[in-house]
């Protein structure tokens, strides 16, 4: 295991020389100028990669057992149980938490570095006396993140191969804890799973540098619980077994991390936030905008401070909300520029007005074939804006690349009803409608066409809420697809929006190749 931390230049320490050489001199008069960090809360945030909101126990369970370590944490302290996150794809959604700007506003649309000179929440924290370490799922941008120390995968190439053992993790963690110690500086120490994202279970392996190793607990495809908006078919079962397998593996991480914590003797100070990126890497759920997509099992637990066994399930909290409720909680001002606003009184046990909705979005992957999506959702009703959506474009993206997507094609072959749920996946609408009272998973669009509308007339006035609320959050927010979704009944006006959008965000991604080249790195 390799660390790395930030370089000093040769003027500085040439200037730290001459300094020195002075106060021999000077030693009556010069007081020591560096100042010891204040005593703040440390912070362990551990981030789940492609796990939906409802597979730890505690939440529902995907199978048997599957989260000991995560249920315990969350009895500990609290969970919510209507938190999402604002983006379903692992680096915009993870930039987002860190900016608590929305990805528009952030940079990072897609595999996209973070505008140079955006403040970080471990850049915030590392000038205020923290050591900031990470490690896991890379997020090397150490020209906005300033890590203190972050861990070096040794290999090359597919990151999945890495990520998966969680005996690195503690050892990294009992170093990093260690080094705090030493340094006598709070912490902040982000671990970033690669699971239960493919490749699922599985121990041991011979491909150079894999770092993965076998799940506490093995699942059959006959223990799991398939979710509500997947058909229960065999080769679904089959790949949630696996899923399962690999969550299970994630937990024993959670417990690695923890149990480390817990020997350093500052646990009852640390802040552990725990949470998924987004939802699991299925058909509506990874890489989309509905519930399922971007649902994540917050987690909050800090001693003393919040009450154990809370479960807050009336209030909506968005992972734009991260930075300035941690901010807030240890005692630090918040950036002047921000779209999230801290739900620190919340942790308090108190109510907090203006926690009705949250707003998610989609843009693409590597800026080829773009698929920009909004939606709003709140706990009645969920609307979604697809600007891609023309009845000719198909959707593709890595979620069906698995057994699921695959045996949900081969079963609508003899099943109309799935067929038709296959064909929605594909081709969408321009516009999507959904009361989540009656239909929590999203499996009956109530806007199939301009002619059939809304059910009811209760139907038509929330869709218009949601409406209205959508177009003020892009004005406020100042999202670049207002002026289509104004136009949202014009085929043309999108099309023209699309081709404007594909080709923005191609020479985006196409600029970015000198800063990879430059930092060794590709998104």
């Amino acid at each position: 295991m390799k660390y790395t931390s930030r370089k000093q230049s040769r003027r500085y320490w040439v200037t730290v020389l001459s300094a020195a050489v002075c106060s021999l001199s000077l030693a009556s008069t010069i007081v020591a100028q560096q100042v010891a960090p204040e005593k703040r809360p440390n912070i362990v945030m551990i981030v789940a990669d492609d796990m939906n909101w409802d597979t730890p126990g505690c939440l529902g369970g995907a199978g048997p057992d599957i989260t000991p370590n995560i249920d315990r944490l969350a009895s500990e302290g609290i969970r919510f149980e209507h938190a999402y996150v604002n983006i379903a794809v692992c680096t915009p959604s993870r930039s987002v938490m860190l900016t608590g700007l929305y990805s528009h506003n952030n940079g990072a649309e897609g595999f996209q570095r973070i505008h140079p000179g955006t403040p970080t929440l471990p850049a915030i924290l590392s000038e205020e006396g923290y050591l900031c370490g990470t490690i896991g799922k890379p997020l090397r941008q150490q020209d906005v993140f300033h890590w203190s120390v972050n861990y070096r995968w040794q290999g090359t190439g597919d990151e999945n191969r890495w990520g998966r053992d969680p005996e690195v993790y503690r050892r990294f963690a009992k170093s990093f804890f260690q080094m705090a110690k030493v340094a006598q500086q709070p912490f902040f120490l982000m671990a970033s799973s690669h699971d239960p994202h493919r490749p699922y279970g599985g121990g041991k392996s011979n491909a150079p540098h894999f770092e993965r190793t076998k799940s506490s607990r093995t699942y059959k495809p006959s223990e799991v619980k398939v979710p509500g908006f997947l058909p229960d078919i065999p080769d679904v079962r089959k790949e949630m077994a696996g899923y399962c397998t690999s969550a299970r593996r994630l937990d024993d991480m959670v417990g690695a991390i923890l149990s480390e914590l817990a020997k350093t003797k500052n646990a009852d100070d640390t802040i552990v936030v725990f949470l998924s990126d987004h939802g699991m890497s299925v058909p509506f759920a990874k890489t989309n905008c509905y519930v399922e997509s971007t649902r994540t099992p917050l987690i909050i637990r800090w001693p003393n401070q919040i009450q154990k066994q809370q479960v807050d399930r009336g209030h909506m909290i968005s992972a734009v909300d991260l930075l300035p409720t941690l901010l807030e909680a240890v005692g630090l001002p918040l950036p002047e520029k921000l779209d999230g606003r801290s739900f620190f009184p919340l942790l308090k046990g108190e109510n907090q007005s203006g926690r009705d909705a949250i707003f998610a979005q989609f843009h693409h992957i590597h800026g080829r074939n773009p698929y920009p999506m909004r939606s709003i959702i709140t706990k009645d009703h969920a609307y979604l804006f697809n600007a891609w959506s023309n009845g000719k474009r198909t959707y593709r993206a890595e979620p069906m690349a698995g057994l699921t997507y695959r045996a949900m094609k081969r079963a609508g072959e003899k099943t109309p009803s799935l067929a038709k749920r296959v064909h929605h996946l594909e081709y969408r609408t321009v516009e999507e409608f959904y009361n989540l009272r009656k239909d929590s998973f999203c499996l009956e669009n109530l806007l199939p066409n301009k002619e059939q509308g809304a059910t009811s007339e209760s139907s038509k006035q929330a869709l218009e809420m949601l409406r209205r609320k959508l177009r003020t959050w892009m004005v406020e927010y100042n999202d670049f697809a207002l002026e289509a979704f104004d136009h949202r009944d014009s085929p043309e006006a999108l099309e023209r929006f699309m081709k404007d959008y594909t080709e923005r965000s191609g020479r985006e991604v196409e600029a970015m190749k000198p800063y990879e080249a430059a930092k060794r790195y590709g998104f």
